[in-house]
């Protein structure tokens, strides 16, 4: 059984020979046409999550783990706006979303019928595309419509970035049929490797070998082929000119790499960035979380800044200081540069030592401190925490300080995939992302989160699709203590409140609402014991709260990083 509208059925159709096949669908009237089409075909799964905003953050942690579009269908009106947030991360985290709106005819519009606003590309910038459809149901209507899906749907595969199908329906909604009456003409896109003409280059070649000192810097980015992009990165990191800082959202890996960043440059002088800074800054991906980095970018500058990277509307100008623009596959380009790096005598500098050094004293500071650190303190907690992590399973974490926090910890970071919502850096959404990512892999998925963040998106766990063996680990020190770090001002109490959200509440009723395993812990022992058996197998998903707001975290974590420097 099928929907009756025509337009539905040319749309299951394209994203089905698309192999697009899971849709997430907010319950609502006005898109009842598509709750009945694809709920009842049998090729597609379907999710039924009652929040907008829960079910497009959901959504998205499909995405982000099977790296294709996942389809979000919602009715009419605020429904639509509710759908906001989550395409706004994924179009700055380069996550392929489909947006199916449903919508009123274009004639209701501002006659005082409820549930209808101007939803015509109301994503504006934040779409790859936004495609308004058409009723008409003549061969030339039809024939619209698929052109237009067909064009859509390939930017988002093409593109890696969200698009937005607004559809309007008029009554009725509920007609069946039990044949399809379309047959829609399916276009490809056949995506072209970028390559570069080396001969073309010899100045760049020139520069690069002139040059001693060169970083290459990783930010938000999901390489294509993980194990490729590491071996060749790996071999460039043994040339002593080079050196290689990522962070935990840049995917990759090595030995060699510099993975801890603020924990090696913040209170950095001025002096010392002088001896340490780049001639050559290369950069890849997009959103650093570090802001000690991008300070000292921008302050004190390299000679040359290039960036390698597909689909940008704009020049990504992070440090203002770019010189060169690289428009190709960034995989392509260093296989490109590790061979033609291999052409070259080995460059003698000392530069990968000095950071070496810096990394070496640094982390036998940090080891010093936590081994002597007795508070049981956000810091102290997460050092257990991010150690526990089973091998080999997929960690999300919540923003502000939990993403902080882990750039400080080298443990096991090699074998667990790690994912933030790093496109935007909201709070909103954290616990979505993680359910939905939780929900699509076999993996076991673990979610550190802050008590805001948790609490904000706490209609995450309303989802009947949640798998037994998704983990939350929830830090409730008390409410945002991101802003005791960030600020050294000393406010007035009144004016403090609206920046830290001070509170006194526990996941303990919500996770008894929504059946969920709950445990509370408030000291080093207890936490130590819990931790030994949180990830063994469970009949329910569980939650870990720690409470350490009997901590000064935030004095705690500025005398930590006082000390490293």
């Amino acid at each position: 059984m099928y929907s009756s509208k025509k337009i539905v059925q040319s749309l299951g159709e394209i994203l089905k020979a698309k192999s697009i096949f899971n849709i997430i669908i907010s319950p609502g009237s006005r898109n009842a046409p598509i709750i009945i089409h694809f709920t009842l075909h049998k090729d597609f799964s379907t999710y039924s999550i009652v929040d907008e905003r829960c079910a497009s953050f959901f959504a998205l942690g499909m995405a982000q783990q099977i790296r294709k579009p996942v389809v979000i269908s919602c009715t009419s009106g605020s429904a639509v706006v509710n759908c906001y947030p989550a395409i706004t991360e994924a179009f700055y985290q380069s996550i392929p979303l489909i947006l199916v709106t449903a919508d009123r005819p274009k004639k209701i519009i501002d006659v005082f019928e409820g549930q209808s606003i101007h939803q015509e590309n109301i994503f504006q910038k934040h779409v790859e595309t936004s495609i308004q459809l058409t009723e008409d149901e003549s061969e030339s209507g039809i024939w619209y419509n698929d052109r237009l899906i067909n064009e859509s749907i390939n930017k988002c595969i093409f593109k890696n970035k969200p698009v937005h199908i607004n559809i309007p329906f008029s009554e009725p909604l509920y007609d069946t049929t039990n044949h399809l009456q379309v047959k829609p003409k399916i276009i490809k896109t056949i995506p072209v490797k970028n390559y570069i003409e080396t001969y073309n280059y010899k100045k760049e070649q020139y520069i690069w070998k002139k040059y001693k000192k060169k970083m290459i810097l990783l930010g938000l980015y999901y390489p294509e082929n993980k194990k490729n992009m590491e071996k060749v990165l790996r071999n460039l990191s043994l040339d002593p000119s080079i050196i290689i800082l990522t962070e935990t959202t840049s995917h990759v890996y090595g030995k060699l790499f510099f993975s801890n960043i603020d924990q090696l440059i913040f209170n950095m002088k001025p002096k010392k960035w002088t001896k340490l800074k780049p001639h050559i800054l290369l950069t890849v991906g997009v959103n650093i979380i570090s802001k000690k980095i991008k300070f000292l970018l921008r302050k004190d500058p390299p000679i040359y800044h290039w960036h390698i990277g597909e689909h940008y509307k704009n020049y990504p100008d992070t440090y203002y200081k770019l010189t060169t623009y690289w428009p190709i596959n960034p995989e392509l380009f260093f296989k490109i540069l590790n061979n033609y790096n291999n052409l070259l005598s080995i460059s003698v500098s000392n530069y990968r030592k000095k950071w070496e050094k810096l990394k070496k004293e640094k982390m036998k500071k940090h080891k010093f401190f936590l081994k002597k650190e007795e508070s049981f303190s956000d810091l102290k907690v997460l050092f257990f925490v991010f150690k526990a992590i089973p091998n080999h399973t997929i960690l999300q974490l919540g923003n502000s300080m939990i993403i902080r926090y882990y750039q400080l910890f080298y443990e096991k970071k090699y074998s667990i995939k790690s994912y933030c919502n790093r496109g935007t850096s909201g709070i909103e959404g954290c616990v979505s992302t993680a359910a939905g990512s939780a929900t699509i892999i076999k993996k076991t998925v673990t979610l550190i989160v802050g008590d805001i963040s948790f609490f904000y998106d706490s209609n995450a766990l309303w989802n009947k699709y949640i798998p037994k063996n998704f983990r939350i680990i929830l830090i409730n020190n008390g409410g945002g203590n991101i802003f005791r770090f960030i600020s050294e001002k000393k406010l007035p109490k009144k004016i403090f409140n609206f920046f830290e959200t001070k509170h006194f509440f526990s996941a303990k009723n919500i996770c008894k609402m929504y059946n969920w395993k709950y445990e509370k812990v408030s000291d080093q022992d207890a936490l130590k014991n819990s931790l030994s058996f949180f990830w063994k197998k469970s009949n329910q998903p569980c939650l870990l709260e720690i409470n350490t707001q009997r901590s000064n975290n935030a004095r705690i974590l500025r005398k930590y990083l006082s000390y490293l420097s």
